[in-house]
C-alpha cells in the first residue's frame, strides 16, 4: 500500500533526527531544529514520540569523578600495637584495604576520598592523631597503569552468549515472580559475570517502598535491608533516575561517585566497586530493576550494556506473561 506524502515527510524528519543525534547525542532541540529546518516545538514533539516508541533511547552514564583522592598510608606503629591499629583502621568507611607488612613499615593502608581536603582531615585525625601510631608517610595515587602502559580499569566482564541467548530464544514461562527473579540473578552472575546481583519488582506509585519483591545473589542480608530501608525514605537517586528516564545507570566507582553518596558507608562495607542498574520495562512503565555489582573497578562497554539491557527487556516480558496468566486465572 502506498504511503501519503505527509507520511514520507514524517519518516524523513525522524531519520534526520536520528542521524543528527548519532553524530552528537547532546544536540539541543534548538540546534536540531536549525539543522533540519523545522520549528523547535516540532523537534520537541517528535523526539518525545521517538523516545516513547523506542526508536531513540537515552543512555545515562554517571562519569567517574575527575580527581577522586586515593591515598596510601605507610604506617609504623608502636611496638605490639600493629594488630589493634589494623583492626581499628579496617572498619573505617574510607579505607579500602589494610595490609600488614614487614620491613620499614608495619602496615600499608589504602583509602579513597571525594577530595584532597577530606583525605588530609582523615590522615590528621585517624592516623597521625592515634597514640599507638609512631609515624606515617603518605602516597597520593595518581592513576593505575596496565601491563600495556595505559591507565584504566580492569577489562570488562565476559558474557556467556550461549546462556543469555538461550534464555532469550526459549522465552521460558515462570510460575511466580520469585522464580523469575531468582533466574534473573543467576543469569546476571553466570551469564554476565557480575560478582553480585539484585533483581527487584517495584510497587505502584502509592507504595511506601519502591521495592515490592526481590531476590539477590552474593549480597549480604544487612546490605539489602539497609538499602530497602533507605529507598523507603527516598534516598536512592539511582533507582529514581532509572524510573524517570527508563534507561540504565552506570556508576564506574560507587566508592567515590556523588550519585552513591546516600550509600557510601554501605558500598564500602559490602565491598563492591562498579555498579550497573537496568530497567525492566512493561510498555512505558518500569516494573523492576536489575542491578549488577562488580567487586573491582571494571570497564563496562556498550556491547555489555546492550546485552544486559536485552536480558532486562526479556525479563520484563516474562513478568508480563506471569501477570497475564494471573489475570486470566491460568496457572503457567
Amino acid at each position: 500500500m502506498s504511503r501519503s506524502r505527509s507520511e514520507c515527510v514524517v519518516d524523513g524528519l525522524d531519520r534526520g533526527i536520528v542521524r543528527c543525534l548519532r553524530q552528537d547525542a547532546r544536540m539541543s532541540n534548538v540546534a536540531l531544529a536549525r539543522e533540519l529546518g523545522v520549528s523547535e516545538k516540532t523537534i520537541r514533539n517528535r523526539v518525545a514520540r521517538l523516545l516513547d516508541g523506542g526508536t531513540v533511547r537515552l543512555e545515562v552514564i554517571v562519569a567517574e569523578p575527575e580527581r577522586p583522592s586515593r591515598m596510601l598510608y605507610l604506617v609504623h606503629t608502636e611496638p605490639g600495637q600493629r594488630f589493634e591499629v589494623a583492626d581499628a583502621l579496617a572498619v573505617k568507611p574510607e579505607v579500602n584495604h589494610v595490609h600488614l607488612a614487614t620491613g620499614a613499615y608495619d602496615m600499608v593502608v589504602a583509602a579513597s576520598f571525594t577530595d584532597d581536603a577530606t583525605a588530609l582531615e582523615f590522615f590528621v585525625r585517624e592516623v597521625e592523631g592515634r597514640a599507638d601510631i609512631r609515624s606515617a608517610d603518605t602516597c597520593h595515587l595518581i592513576s593505575e597503569v596496565t601491563s600495556g602502559g595505559q591507565p584504566g580499569p580492569a577489562e570488562g566482564p565476559e558474557i556467556d552468549t550461549e546462556l543469555i541467548g538461550g534464555f532469550m530464544i526459549r522465552r521460558p514461562d515462570f510460575a511466580t515472580e520469585d522464580d523469575l527473579l531468582s533466574e534473573a540473578c543467576r543469569l546476571a552472575t553466570e551469564g554476565l559475570s557480575a560478582d553480585r546481583a539484585l533483581a527487584s519488582f517495584l510497587g505502584g506509585p502509592s507504595a511506601t517502598s519502591p521495592v515490592r519483591v526481590f531476590r539477590s545473589r552474593g549480597l549480604s542480608e544487612a546490605y539489602i535491608a539497609a538499602t530497602i530501608q533507605r529507598s523507603a525514605s527516598g534516598r536512592t537517586p539511582v533507582v529514581t533516575r532509572v524510573i524517570e528516564t527508563r534507561q540504565h545507570v552506570l556508576v564506574p566507582d560507587a566508592r567515590t561517585d556523588p550519585l552513591m553518596a546516600w550509600a557510601e558507608d554501605l558500598v564500602r562495607q559490602e565491598g563492591y566497586v562498579t555498579f550497573l542498574a537496568l530497567p525492566m520495562l512493561h510498555g512505558k512503565r518500569v516494573i523492576g530493576v536489575l542491578s549488577l555489582y562488580m567487586d573491582r573497578l571494571t570497564r563496562i562497554g556498550d556491547d555489555y550494556v546492550a546485552t544486559a539491557q536485552a536480558l532486562a527487556d526479556h525479563l520484563g516480558m516474562a513478568w508480563a506473561r506471569i501477570e497475564a496468566g494471573e489475570n486470566r486465572g491460568v496457572a503457567l
